[in-house]
């Protein structure tokens, strides 16, 4: 990366942007909050986003999205990293469509998630894309991958 990026927690001013790309692509729409996000900004200007969502028993990370111009740089890992060191509980849980993007990170795949995952994959998953499946990884594992796909 040539320009420094700021890793900040989201604006309600970031919001638009944000819900733009999550519908473009086709990523978690469900209950957004300016507050379970971080975006990273490049001069200013937002490049790409990650999303910690609370559920009843459990924490999702998601929407990890990069803008299309900001991509093949980084930025998706640096998303990914930053939100797993701010998760607020030690297992990490995702749903996602690149198992392998996301082993890279340490994630596995897990067979018998718990239940509000399992209802997100039965649910809006099922509804934007095929071949979801849910992965944890221990938060306190370093993480050995970077960079997007």
């Amino acid at each position: 990366m040539s320009t420094p990026v700021d890793l900040v927690p989201a604006t309600d001013d970031d919001l638009p942007l944000i819900r733009e790309c999550i519908a473009r692509f086709r990523l978690d729409d469900e209950n957004l909050a300016a507050g379970q996000f971080i975006v990273a900004r490049e001069a200013g200007r937002v490049v790409a986003f990650g999303r910690i969502k609370p559920y009843a028993e459990v924490y999702e990370l998601g929407c990890v999205g990069v803008l299309e111009d900001a991509r093949g740089r980084g930025l998706g890992g640096l998303i990914v990293a930053e939100l797993v060191r701010r998760f607020p509980v030690r297992a990490v849980y995702i749903t996602t469509d690149l198992p392998g993007y996301f082993a890279r990170f340490g994630f596995r795949p897990l067979p018998d998630p718990p239940a509000d995952i399992a209802a997100k994959l039965r649910g809006i998953c099922s509804r934007l894309r095929s071949g979801v499946i849910a992965m944890v990884r221990d938060r306190d594992a370093s993480i050995q991958g970077s960079g997007a796909p």
